[in-house]
């Protein structure tokens, strides 16, 4: 995306917030406007008031003075109002679109970085994109107004000190915006640095255990020691050339008003000017002078913003789930893949040209050593990837056919790898789900979670990702829930891992009396559970190398046997 392709999306935001903003645009203009008459009233109050000893004159002009700093500031609540409620409005809109298109994010796009960076990026792009309603935004929008007022203000006061300011704006000019350069570059490496070090956090945190268990706390500290040193050189040069920025400008600031009090003290001495119109002078050319600062840090703000928008728009760009399906309602029936390819985007298939059926109500074991893809066609079945060709069929029609909304609430599973949230025990079986009490403590007994409950309770909380919880007791929640959503198909990833004998027999049992009904495809190696099921596949290098009940293939099968003879794991 380039520069101008992100400010015309920042624009677009503002779109929506047009009469907003011209109401915010006016209350600038009036109090603008104000502003410039402030000096032309200061001028009459030291010439006519102070110097000519007329108080009533000074008094009104006072009041009048008075009068215009209160409207000025009932203007400045107006306006701060409208822009914080469109600051507040993007905030909410960014936020929310981030939210639901991370929702709809295709799976493979979260194994390409880790949540710890994917969040750090999105919460700093959005702060930083919030700030095209900033403050010093819609103040420069005044500034060239404030510029082409204090020219004429100089110019009624004094042509020939016109042009000393007016020599003195391109001088600042250079020198400001050295610096805006030099800023723009140090903000541009540190944004780099901190993305780096949040990828290398959220790394870090992700291997915790691997931390502690191999000693490597040392090395992780140096590696933490220099990238986080990086990021605070980085904002310490920042600091600094902010500094330096104010104190030039300041150092500046003043050399003008030495001149122009020299100059004006002059033309005072030769009655040629009073000393009112000296500080009015002084007055307007700060009018002239000061935008040139604001001008440019709206660079400088930009080069902060323009690249978190081009990030946050390059994430949004990530592809979302396909859901092109019309049908509201799917038929119950027998769930076929056809001719299924699938890569994780490599070159070399993980699976290829894929068939398998699964009769409705039938059970099915996929066997397979590691990597055969076993795994990747649970993954399938619930539509977390696409195949890259062939097709999903369930009662003869392409799941992609079906809304992915529809098509899900058809499927359960019962994963090796099951998220459990930070909440109780009841809320992670249910899952916004109303269920009865008595509803959830069946599905825990069949689970085999029964016992457990014993100790604790429904309301137990799991901890983040359930860790208060071990492996097994995890899998039994995550039976315990597919029990309650109560879905027709099925399926097991591996569910068998981390059970114990007691609970592997429950679910064998449960295979078919509770869910004799259902579509169960299950992966196992556990030759009570192969014996039970309806038919057993074997995978190899991502293709069927076999089919059939298991005691068929246990005598025509060797692999198979021999596996089995050892206990080996597939």
């Amino acid at each position: 995306m380039s520069n101008r392709e992100a400010v015309r999306k920042l624009l677009h935001l503002l779109k929506k917030y047009n009469k907003t903003i011209a109401v915010i645009i006016g209350c600038l203009l009036i109090s603008t406007g104000l502003s410039l008459c402030i000096p032309l009233i200061n001028r009459q109050i030291m010439d006519a008031g102070f110097i000519g000893g007329n108080k009533s004159l000074l008094i009104q002009l006072s009041i009048m003075l008075m009068a215009i700093y209160g409207v000025i500031s009932v203007i400045d609540i107006i306006k701060e109002r409208k822009r914080i409620h469109i600051s507040a409005k993007l905030q909410y809109s960014l936020s929310e679109q981030s939210f639901s298109h991370l929702m709809k994010m295709e799976a493979g796009c979260f194994n390409r970085t880790n949540y710890a960076e994917l969040l750090n990026n999105i919460y700093a792009d959005i702060n930083k994109m919030v700030m095209i309603a900033d403050e010093s935004v819609f103040f420069v929008v005044t500034q060239a107004f404030n510029m082409l007022g204090g020219i004429v203000g100089l110019f009624i006061i004094d042509d020939r000190m016109t042009i000393l300011v007016l020599i003195f704006i391109p001088v600042k000019f250079i020198v400001m915006k050295n610096f805006a350069k030099k800023q723009k570059s140090i903000v541009e490496e540190f944004i780099i640095s901190n993305q780096i070090y949040a990828n290398w956090f959220g790394d870090t945190v992700g291997g915790i255990n691997e931390v502690k268990l191999f000693n490597i706390y040392n090395e992780k500290y140096d590696e933490f020691s220099v990238r986080q040193r990086r990021i605070i050189e980085k904002q310490r040069q920042l600091n600094m050339l902010s500094r330096w920025n104010i104190i030039t400008d300041s150092i500046m600031v003043h050399l003008l008003s030495t001149v122009i009090y020299v100059v004006g003290a002059n033309l005072v001495f030769d009655l040629q000017l009073t000393v009112g119109s000296v500080f009015a002078f002084i007055t307007y050319s700060s009018y002239v002078t000061g935008p040139i600062t604001a001008i440019l840090n709206i660079g400088y703000l930009l080069s902060g913003i323009i690249p978190s928008t081009k990030r946050f728009y390059e994430f949004m760009d990530l592809k979302e789930e396909s859901d092109h399906g019309s049908l509201a309602e799917a038929a119950y029936g027998d769930l076929e893949l056809e001719n299924i390819t699938f890569s994780y985007e490599t070159e070399k298939p993980l699976l290829k040209d894929v068939n398998m059926k699964f009769p409705k109500g039938s059970k099915t074991a996929l066997i397979g050593r590691n990597g055969s893809g076993k795994s990747t066609i649970i993954n399938l079945l619930t539509r977390l990837y696409d195949p890259a060709d062939g097709k999903i069929l369930l009662n003869g029609t392409d799941i992609f056919k079906i809304s992915l909304q529809e098509y899900r609430s058809m499927v359960s599973i019962v994963s090796q790898q099951i998220y459990l949230f930070n909440d109780t025990i009841k809320n992670n079986i249910c899952l916004y789900k109303t269920v009865s009490d008595e509803e959830v403590e069946i599905a825990c007994r069949d689970s085999g979670l029964d016992d457990f409950l014993k100790e604790v309770s429904l309301d137990y909380m799991v901890g983040q990702n359930g860790s208060m919880l071990s492996g097994g007791q995890k899998q039994k929640i995550a039976l315990a829930r597919a029990l309650i959503h109560d879905r027709p198909i099925i399926l097991f990833d591996e569910v068998t891992s981390n059970t114990d004998v007691y609970s592997e027999h429950q679910i064998n049992g449960l295979l078919h009396t509770r869910l004799k009904d259902k579509t169960v495809v299950i992966i196992t190696h556990r030759q009570e559970i192969l014996s039970k099921v309806d038919q057993v596949i074997i995978l190899k290098h991502g293709t069927v190398t076999d089919s059939g009940r298991y005691e068929e293939l246990l005598n025509n099968n060797d692999e198979l046997s021999i596996m089995l003879k050892n206990n080996l794991s597939f």
